[in-house]
């Protein structure tokens, strides 16, 4: 009977894969929602049956995906998921990423698995579909991010054109890299079909993710979601900004200059703008020093406290070996931090 049973629930699961992806708009899991506690399950290794793996026991963050070797979305979701890691800085030991199948890859299905520019995941074998049941999986492939407490901050069907930022931000969230509020704000600020009202309420819900995410060195996230933001609301001079000083963080200064010099076109007093269009002439060297230090010198003729411009005439004249200036400067510069905040 047990015998019989499994295998009902075996073609049933086949049926339910099969019209599900045939229809797009699934996109949830059937059984599993945001924050649930996930199910516990324990599952042998494909590498070594003879270890097994307790999801109760790993009290860390985990990445399930259920999918199978030969479904080619499951292969692009280990593909995306490296991509993830490269632009979050992560690496596998800051959480645990298993992918769940039902069937034993052949040889090339295998080698498939472990292509370089997949994710380095460990294989988990559930061929009586237990634990596909139990997470309610009717789409591969389906990716599940649990933090450290066993509690499910994401759960997506398929392979949508928003997994990458949904998994990107379900990372930070069970990371603790990101809040929860920070969470729920950058996942509602990306949803679509909004009035123009809405479009710039998420634009400054993703900027201020971006300036968070900077302020932590995640630069390539914050650049990715200010340029969300600038899609969302194309007149966001502070998003482009944002871009702007991230694109200097990853040393790429010419799209940095290009991206200041649209917002100098139509405003040539836009103090941030020039602010840190000096700061690329002040490391670009040469005559630049001095172009930037005309550029800071006419932003303090009006505002003398404004700490930023203070911090950069103090690398302007430490550049030019003016050294009891640039103490001066930077003095400043720290006074007005402590009396304001950064």
């Amino acid at each position: 009977m047990k015998y019989f049973v499994s295998h009902i629930k075996y073609y049933v699961l086949l049926v339910l894969l099969f019209t599900a992806t045939a229809n797009s708009s699934v996109r949830v899991l059937s059984q599993l929602n945001q924050f649930d506690k996930a199910p516990e399950f324990v599952l042998p290794k494909l590498a070594s049956p003879l270890e097994s793996i307790d999801l109760q026991k790993l009290a860390r963050p985990v990445i399930l995906i259920f999918g199978e070797a030969y479904n080619q979305q499951t292969l692009e979701s280990l593909v995306k998921l490296k991509e993830i890691f490269d632009t979050i800085g992560l690496t596998e030991s800051d959480l645990s990423i298993f992918l769940i199948i039902s069937h034993t890859p052949d040889k090339q299905q295998m080698a498939q698995l472990h292509a370089k520019e997949n994710i380095n995941e460990e294989i988990l074998l559930d061929k009586n579909l237990n634990a596909f049941g139990d997470y309610g999986v009717i789409v591969l492939p389906s990716t599940i991010v649990i933090d450290k407490q066993g509690m499910v901050d994401l759960a997506v069907s398929g392979f949508p054109l928003s997994y990458a930022d949904m998994v990107e931000d379900a990372i930070l969230l069970a990371t603790e890299r990101i809040t929860r509020q920070q969470f729920e704000s950058s996942r509602s600020a990306q949803q679509q079909n909004s009035t123009e009202q809405e479009s710039v309420m998420r634009a400054h819900r993703l900027a201020s993710l971006a300036r968070q995410l900077a302020r932590r060195n995640y630069t390539k996230l914050a650049l990715k979601r200010y340029r969300q933001a600038i899609e969302l609301d194309k007149t966001y001079d502070e998003a482009k900004i944002g871009v702007a000083r991230c694109l200097i963080k990853l040393n790429f200064l010419p799209d940095a200059i290009e991206e200041l010099q649209k917002i100098l076109q139509n405003n040539d007093k836009d103090v941030e703008a020039n602010l840190v269009m000096a700061q690329i002439e002040i490391i670009q060297g040469g005559d630049g020093i001095a172009q930037g230090k005309l550029k800071l010198q006419q932003i303090l003729s009006v505002n003398p406290d404004n700490p930023e411009a203070n911090y950069l005439m103090g690398t302007a004249c430490e550049a030019q070996s003016q050294k009891d200036d640039a103490l001066n400067y930077y003095k400043k510069a720290a006074r007005l931090l402590l009396e304001t905040g950064p």
